[in-house]
């Protein structure tokens, strides 16, 4: 295992693009970023960015325009093709193109680096894969073919086999992608895991930002400036995630660190009671355009009773109560 925070991945003035038509087309340029070993690091930025021509430069799957990227302290243009697999392993969305075997079969594939050019797995290959599946909660599925399995579990083979792969560095390239909310929280604690426990750095992309920002413990942002790195926290309260992503229709809570649609304002309400309800009541009142103001006339009050939560609504002289949330709100909003 590494030692916690030893860089693994660093790119300096980096420019990444590719060719089209005899011409080179830069994506982004003084792209400057590093990585840890024991650190789960997450690649965010809208659309067209250049997130997966970041991270396949930094696997050499396509040639930099100009900069340096340093793999285990080495140059990356030092690193020969045998020798770089055994550096950094790389897992992209791209479906696997045989799905007719078995998950045992599909994570041994992780072990090219070290077998001979038949591919014949030895005793240690055949401990290496088994401890793979382990770690991912796979060894169950072993003898599954890949289309007889759900997308999650199909995502952990995948991870699976870079982990049979043996790397310090793991790169992915959306591996929540077409997930469910469950499945996209276990593969992201199954990436925490191998950074905590086995020492792994990991550099993945996603779209799904609130989990990368409350989970991740480091941030590489791209955005029309460049890349900005830094734990969440940092971005979040330097206002850099807000300029990346707020627009006219979504606004970012730094309080919170959460988006949220911008609505309409209304009158503001005064609310007091019970949590949790209490909460979720300001939740639902912002939703409809609402604000909580304790000075307001209109009044709620969330009381929990014996039969279940009560939301006690008072304006001037009338007083409702009301048993769910749905029907306030159905109340409120016909005003």
């Amino acid at each position: 295992m590494r030692e916690k925070g030893a860089a693994l991945a660093e790119t300096a003035d980096l420019t990444i693009g590719y060719s089209s038509r005899r011409r080179c087309v830069r994506v982004m340029e003084h792209l400057s970023v590093s990585a840890g070993a024991g650190e789960l690091v997450a690649l965010i930025g809208r659309n067209g960015a250049g997130k997966s021509t970041l991270l396949r430069t930094l696997v050499s799957l396509q040639p930099p325009i100009e900069g340096t990227i340093r793999l285990n302290g080495r140059d990356l243009q030092t690193i020969g093709s045998t020798l770089l697999p055994r550096i950094v392993s790389f897992t992209s969305t791209e479906p696997v193109a045989e799905r007719n075997i078995t998950v045992r079969e599909a994570v041994s594939l992780g072990r090219f680096p070290y077998t001979n050019w038949i591919g014949t797995m030895t005793a240690a290959d055949r401990r290496a894969v088994d401890l793979a599946l382990e770690d991912t909660g796979m060894l169950a599925f072993a003898g599954r073919r890949l289309d007889s399995i759900s997308d999650g579990e199909r995502q952990r083979t995948l991870i699976a086999r870079s982990l049979a792969q043996d790397t310090d560095l793991l790169v992915m390239d959306e591996p929540t992608a077409f997930l469910d909310l469950p499945s996209r929280y276990s593969i992201v604690s199954l990436l925490r895991k191998l950074t905590r426990e086995k020492g792994k750095c990991v550099v993945y992309s996603t779209h799904d930002l609130d989990t990368a920002l409350n989970e991740a413990d480091r941030i590489w942002l791209m955005h029309g400036d460049g890349i900005t790195e830094g734990a969440p926290e940092d971005l979040i309260l330097s206002g850099t995630i807000a300029h990346a992503f707020e627009s006219p229709l979504l606004s970012f809570s730094s309080k919170e660190g959460t988006f949220s649609f911008v609505r309409g304002k209304r009158s503001g309400i005064a609310l007091e009671g019970d949590p949790p309800a209490l909460s979720l009541t300001e939740k639902a009142l912002g939703r409809c355009g609402y604000t909580v103001d304790q000075k307001a006339s209109v009044k709620i009050m969330v009381k929990r009773e014996k039969e279940g939560w009560q939301w006690t609504l008072t304006e001037g002289s009338e007083i409702r109560c009301y048993y769910t949330l749905y029907d306030l709100m159905v109340h409120l909003s016909e005003e």
